[in-house]
């Protein structure tokens, strides 16, 4: 009776451990880790804030000047919050206020990129497309 429950729960448990491979279900004990195993495709919108200096060339900006901060998964997610809560005019004076540190910057624009990201990281191409949510003068 004894090894007979043993064995049962064994199974039970060994089951439990493989059903989401099974069903193709992402779950606790086993992770397929859909973050990395699912193609995203190649095109992305990645919201960002960039500056201008007089002369119009743009750069890129860090995420200690874009949220405080220099961790790049909260500069975005500050990024992300601020233009799906449509406050972007609050965080581009934000932005624009901790760009002063930098003399060339004239000009804040926080936006939303759309990449091919092969080949932005092959070539560092221009977005295909921006669209642009703020735009604020770095005053001085």
């Amino acid at each position: 009776m004894r090894r007979s429950m043993a064995t049962l729960v064994s199974v039970v448990a060994v089951a439990a451990v493989l059903s989401p491979a099974l069903f193709d279900h992402d779950s606790y004990p086993l992770s397929t880790y859909p973050m990395f195993s699912f193609d995203e495709g190649r095109i992305a919108a990645i919201d960002t804030a960039v500056g201008y200096d007089a002369n119009g060339t743009r750069h890129l900006l860090s995420p200690t000047i874009i949220a405080g901060g220099i961790e790049v998964i909260h500069a975005a997610a500050t990024l992300s919050a601020s233009i799906d809560n449509g406050d972007t005019d609050a965080l581009c004076a934000e932005i624009a206020m901790r760009a002063r540190s930098r003399s060339s910057l004239v000009r804040i624009e926080v936006v939303t990129e759309v990449h091919d990201v092969v080949v932005y990281f092959d070539h560092r191409d221009a977005p295909r497309d921006i669209v642009v949510h703020s735009s604020c003068d770095v005053s001085r």
